[in-house]
């Protein structure tokens, strides 16, 4: 028994300290929920308009969307990106979803 909870301890923290879930550049995650906002690129002027396109994941399993500028941008019309953000929603990691947020003319 001692040894699964020893080997159980060990898979989170590794689990917890790799990759992305760790990377300096983004904003700390929460792990039963998390809705955050950050900046990709911040231009000195915002803009008129705001475009957002997001992507999804279901349970691990299923991911789609389009969360490209492109897409955002195409969302109001924009032809003069000014400033990128995203934002982070996710609930316990089995649903989630990624928005590029687009500011622009």
């Amino acid at each position: 028994m001692r040894r699964n909870t020893l080997l159980a301890t060990a898979l989170l923290i590794g689990v917890m300290l790799s990759g992305c879930a760790m990377a300096p550049v983004v904003p700390p995650r929460g792990i039963l929920f998390n809705d955050q906002k950050a900046p990709l690129f911040g231009g000195k002027e915002i803009g008129s308009r705001e475009g957002r396109a997001s992507t999804y994941t279901l349970l691990f399993l299923v991911g789609w969307g389009d969360s490209s500028v492109t897409a955002a941008a195409r969302d109001a019309g924009i032809t003069q990106v000014k400033q990128l953000n995203y934002q982070m929603f996710s609930i316990l990691g089995l649903y989630q979803r990624y928005t590029t947020i687009v500011r622009g003319d």
